[in-house]
């Protein structure tokens, strides 16, 4: 994007946060730009989640969008979920020898915080921690997506099935996809195996969100595949899930959960996802 471009739009958004809301119209007319830009440029930062369309009594009007919130209190409720999720990943790590994620979503992305690495010969070990990844493969990305409401699923599955078909990652059709996806979730985890790295196979399941507002995380398990016999599965799985499970208790606001101001961040984009799954389609 051209620098010029790029200032427009950050000038956008600086203004809609200084006035709260505004509408296409007013947009155009406060930064003197013609009816097509203004609407080519607000329709481009709602598809970044830079605004966020709400229905005024007279049409749309535009808010700061959740990536905003995301960039803000996120960081301090996903650095503290992974400060507090360190043990019980290193202790699944010792009773499986596999390597252990902790996965969240940031910014419309699986984003890894933090790993406990195996210390076999042979093992896994992520090379993108701390690195925006699409959602389109993989145990940790489809259980996060498993996670999301119907209307978000949706809208990220068919965003990032277009990137996997260009990938050539595999031949899927979108709906077996979201059917895939909808299993999951019914039965609680997800797993896969040589589907993003070969002879790499991984295991995921959900930390549940206790209202804490703390965003989407999934646990999860990696190595050779080899070594992810039927029985070793089951034995992983649940260790998992109850890391998973006591994580997830160590997250109540009681257990010294992130702020009623960390806790907005991420509850608003809860509330607004249907809104913003809309107006991005």
């Amino acid at each position: 994007m051209p620098v010029n471009q790029l200032r427009k739009a950050l000038d956008v958004v600086q203004l809609v946060a200084l006035r709260r809301e505004l509408t296409v119209r007013e947009i155009g007319e406060a930064m003197h730009l013609p009816k097509s830009t203004a609407h080519r440029l607000v329709a481009n930062l709602v598809d970044v989640r830079l605004l966020e369309p709400h229905r005024g009594p007279d049409g749309d009007v535009f808010v700061l969008g959740t990536l905003m919130h995301d960039l803000t209190g996120g960081q301090t409720s996903w650095r503290t979920l992974a400060q507090r999720a360190r043990t019980e990943m290193q202790a699944v790590r010792d009773q499986t020898g596999e390597t252990v994620g902790l996965h969240i979503l940031f910014g419309d992305r699986r984003l890894l915080v933090d790993q406990a690495v195996s210390r076999h010969e042979h093992r896994w070990v992520y090379n993108n921690q701390l690195v925006p990844m699409p959602m389109y493969a993989g145990a940790a990305a489809k259980m996060l997506l498993a996670m999301l409401p119907d209307a978000e699923m949706r809208r990220l599955a068919a965003r990032d099935h277009v990137q996997a078909v260009a990938k050539a990652r595999r031949s899927r059709d979108l709906e077996d996809f979201l059917k895939e996806l909808l299993e999951i979730r019914r039965r609680g985890f997800s797993s896969t195996s040589d589907e993003v790295n070969p002879g790499i196979a991984s295991i995921a399941v959900p930390i549940a969100d206790a209202g804490a507002g703390y965003p989407p995380a999934s646990l999860s398990l990696a190595g050779p595949s080899v070594r992810f016999t039927e029985k070793a599965v089951k034995r992983s799985l649940q260790k998992l899930r109850q890391a998973a499970k006591t994580i997830s208790d160590n997250l109540q606001p009681s257990n010294g959960g992130p702020s009623l101001a960390d806790q907005s961040a991420w509850n608003v984009r809860k509330s607004t996802g249907a809104a913003q799954a809309g107006a991005e389609r």
